[in-house]
């Protein structure tokens, strides 16, 4: 059985920035920074890269037409993959893009916001706050809990619901508020 704890709550707001071109997630970062809070920013060239990566954020700034290669998945493309994953918080996706023809096709993968290039930097500052408020909204509603992995299967149990925990040999013993839970690292 492997156990971790997730940490609920925390401070700083985690953004990923997926564009395939270097000046627009500079740019995007650059006006990031200019808010008056700190922010933990990560950039992908590439829906495989943000992927492959593997992190959860809690806003994601995507451009939809990206070209990185001819297999590789555009922006709309990989929304419609964060939506459908199951995932238990997803991030707010903000679209920055120069295209106006997929602002319908953003409301299927419920997009909080479709910003169109070159960026009005007021506005810009205006949705970002928005969107931090909302992604925080939806942090602060998740306790912490203690993720155990056994068996090929996935438990979340809130912190606030053990009693105690016990180790003997190789078993694993959680007294629950409410009832007993066994696993073994075998």
């Amino acid at each position: 059985m492997f156990v971790n704890f997730d940490k609920a709550g925390t401070n700083m707001m985690k953004i990923a920035i997926c564009d395939d071109e270097k000046n627009i997630r500079t740019y995007l970062s650059s006006l990031i920074k200019k808010q008056n809070s700190e922010y933990s920013i990560k950039e992908y060239a590439s829906a495989k890269d943000y992927l492959a990566d593997g992190k959860l954020y809690d806003l994601l700034f995507l451009d939809i037409e990206m070209k990185d290669d001819a297999d590789s998945l555009d922006g709309m493309s990989l929304a419609r993959k964060i939506r459908e994953s199951d995932l238990e918080k997803q991030p707010v996706i903000i679209f920055v893009t120069g295209y106006e023809k997929y602002v319908y096709d953003a409301f299927d993968v419920e997009a909080f916001h479709y910003m169109l290039k070159p960026i009005d930097e007021k506005k810009f500052a205006e949705v970002l706050e928005r969107a931090v408020k909302t992604a925080g909204r939806h942090e602060v509603s998740k306790p912490a809990s203690l993720v155990l992995h056994f068996a090929n299967s996935t438990k979340n149990i809130p912190i606030d619901h053990i009693y105690y925990i016990e180790s003997e040999g190789h078993k694993v013993r959680l007294q629950l508020k409410v009832n007993l839970l066994y696993g073994s690292d075998r």
